[in-house]
């Protein structure tokens, strides 16, 4: 557990130590900025990003809008940067898509849809998609059932630890001259006196202190708004809390993840994972405590049906170790759809005479290198400087492995 001192005055305060707040704390230092400092309330990725579905990927759903290609191109190069960049953590996973018989009309999309996907990742692809016989289907997903399936195709995207991932970057900031404080509760901003941002906290130890910041960057996703209204500031975007649902079972002898259409349009997941299956999916809308958002049981029973099909025996609840929850931060204002927003970020920014505070909304793990990078060059040009981050370089990470509890310990 991180427990530097908590300082009184710093250069940049980041908020929140899930993937997104780690990057920005490892952007920065990889410029060789000093005087950085991150807040977690609790320890370092234990809300969402430890809780995703493991997948780094450029979003093959999203090729459905041609706006989005930039996107998915820019995410499967982000994917082919974190295979290099930590090939003990992020490495390739063969993705097998089925289609049952009643969805025989979707094979030409999927064939272009599939095609694009090579395209766009050009050079940093892992491996050109292809179609493959039923026979091939049950060596490498034996638990799925052939007769219901037209035909299937396997592409290529990554798998991370996600928690093992967050303490790496976490790990690799702190090497860089960068200081973590876990268990500090963030409670409000303000100005302070000399035009810079004051930042009221309570620390381990249940005091109350003050930090002054000039740079101030909220990664505290469904917090995040939360924060600003209690500070009295006014939320630039109302934000939408996205809710993930994942069930874990034991090992069913996959060799390859498994992406299976749901009637209503949703895409899931059957991946194996640490020695288990992970079935989930990434699109519920969630209004409730997002401290501690449940698995219901009706999502439950959604995922079960969604799989049910494709499997020669259908999973049941009392197949289930255990479950979990995350929840992503998206700007509700860009739209009402959550499959056409969740490839969106969107920053926003109160200033100060001396100050800047950076709101997150968005933002996927894949790409949060590349999103950091996008902060942290707003620092930097804000400052009038021109120091570079270097987080695409392997010499500003560390390649030593933290030891991660496993799978079910997590949860």
């Amino acid at each position: 557990m991180y427990q530097h001192k908590l300082p009184e005055q710093v250069r940049v305060l980041v908020l929140g130590g899930g993937i997104h707040g780690v990057g920005v704390l490892h952007d920065l230092a990889s410029r060789g900025w000093q005087g950085l400092h991150l807040l977690e309330k609790n320890k370092l990725a234990h809300g969402t990003s430890s809780k995703s579905t493991k997948l780094i990927h450029g979003g093959l759903r999203y090729l459905e809008r041609l706006h989005d290609f930039s996107l998915v191109n820019e995410a499967l190069h982000e994917r082919r940067l974190l295979l290099d960049l930590a090939s003990d953590l992020v490495h390739p996973l063969e993705i097998l898509f089925p289609l049952l018989h009643k969805n025989i009309w979707n094979k030409w999309k999927i064939k272009i849809g599939l095609s694009l996907y090579d395209r766009l990742a050009g050079k940093a692809k892992i491996a050109n998609h292809r179609r493959v016989s039923s026979h091939y289907l049950q060596q490498q997903a034996a638990p799925l059932v052939s007769e219901n399936l037209y035909a299937a195709y396997s592409f290529w995207d990554a798998q991370t630890d996600d928690l093992a991932l967050v303490a790496r970057v976490a790990a690799s900031a702190a090497a860089l001259g960068a200081s973590i404080s876990e268990g500090v509760q963030v409670s409000a901003l303000a100005p302070a006196a000399d035009g810079s941002w004051q930042v009221s906290v309570v620390d381990a130890g249940g005091a109350n202190k003050q930090i002054n910041a000039r740079y101030v960057v909220n990664c505290l996703g469904p917090w995040s708004n939360q924060l600003l209204t209690n500070s009295g500031l006014r939320p630039h975007y109302q934000g939408l809390a996205n809710k993930g649902i994942h069930l874990v079972f034991a090992d069913l002898g996959l060799k390859a993840g498994v992406l299976m259409q749901a009637d209503d349009g949703r895409i899931c997941f059957l991946l194996p994972w640490l020695g288990h299956t992970l079935l989930g999916t990434t699109e519920g809308n969630y209004n409730g405590d997002f401290d501690h958002p449940p698995v219901l049981d009706h999502e439950i029973q959604y995922l079960l049906k969604v799989c049910a099909p494709y499997l020669r025996k259908p999973l049941r609840e009392n197949d289930i170790q255990t479950s979990f929850a995350g929840l992503r931060w998206l700007p509700a204002s860009a739209s009402k759809n959550l499959s056409v927003i969740s490839r969106e970020h969107v920053i926003a920014e109160d200033h100060l005479p001396q100050g800047l505070l950076f709101t997150l909304y968005g933002g996927k793990l894949t790409t949060y290198r590349s999103l950091a990078q996008i902060i942290g060059d707003k620092i930097v040009a804000h400052a009038g400087e021109r120091t570079v981050s270097t987080t695409h370089r392997a010499s500003s990470w560390v390649s030593s492995r933290q030891e991660i509890p496993g799978l079910l310990s997590r949860f």
